[in-house]
């Protein structure tokens, strides 16, 4: 049996004396779309910034593809296959096309301009922009911007963040159409995402998170008869 894209055991975190994850289970399969959902507060971001390397758990696990990298930096992470899209985080006095470069650290010079014409392929609104300042990008174009420097890492498993934070609608079907078609091409995909309606079309599976652990996890076929379960959920019960 293939060792999974993402694997997280036993996961514990804290930030000085106060304690964020209690033993968090989490694992994504190869070729897998899974979401991370619950109220805010509950630990969704910090166990993000664990699996990234952006924050050293206290306890627990964290395997690439069956390799341990709980030890390694999140540099490393990203040479590895491990790639995090955080909101429309941005360099916006830097031009489109520089943002994309600048993401191309991890691989040989020779091999960035590739990558960034295979970005800009996957996103041609951004090809027609390349020239102009991310600043002056309108929200849904700067998360473009954002899972296209994903991309130039050519990552085999992306971690994405609030993908619909303050988007309309039509902005975020088209990116959650963006994702379908990355996950469809065999990219491990985990969406951390607080509107459950936007997670549940999406994903294979969900995990809910309650006070820093996960607290159930389902199937969306599982929770469509199921709406008092869901709402109860969200709301940080338990299943």
């Amino acid at each position: 049996m293939p060792a999974d894209a993402l694997r997280a055991t036993a996961i514990e975190a804290a930030y000085g004396p106060v304690r964020a994850l209690f033993g968090v289970d989490l694992r994504v399969g190869p070729g897998e779309l899974v979401g991370l959902c619950g109220p805010n507060g509950v630990g969704k971001s910090t166990l993000l910034r664990v699996l990234s390397g952006l924050h050293r758990p206290t306890a627990g696990r964290i395997e690439l593809y069956g390799d341990d990298v709980t030890a390694v930096s999140a540099v490393r992470r990203v040479r590895l296959g491990l790639s995090t899209v955080v909101g429309q985080a941005t360099f916006g006095s830097l031009s489109v096309l520089d943002n994309l470069r600048l993401h191309g650290y991890a691989l040989p010079a020779a091999q960035v301009r590739e990558a960034v014409d295979a970005a800009l392929a996957v996103f041609p609104r951004l090809a027609q922009r390349a020239a102009q300042p991310a600043s002056t990008l309108s929200g849904g174009e700067r998360q473009m911007l954002a899972l296209a420097r994903a991309l130039v890492q050519r990552p085999r498993v992306l971690l994405v963040d609030e993908l619909s934070l303050g988007l309309a609608p039509i902005v975020v079907g088209g990116l959650l159409e963006m994702l379908r078609r990355l996950n469809n091409s065999g990219m491990a995909i985990l969406v951390v995402e607080q509107s459950v309606n936007v997670a549940l079309s999406l994903v294979d599976r969900v995990y809910f998170m309650e006070r820093g652990a996960i607290a159930a996890e389902h199937r969306p076929q599982e929770l469509a008869a199921r709406p008092e379960l869901v709402r109860s959920l969200v709301l940080g019960g338990h299943a």
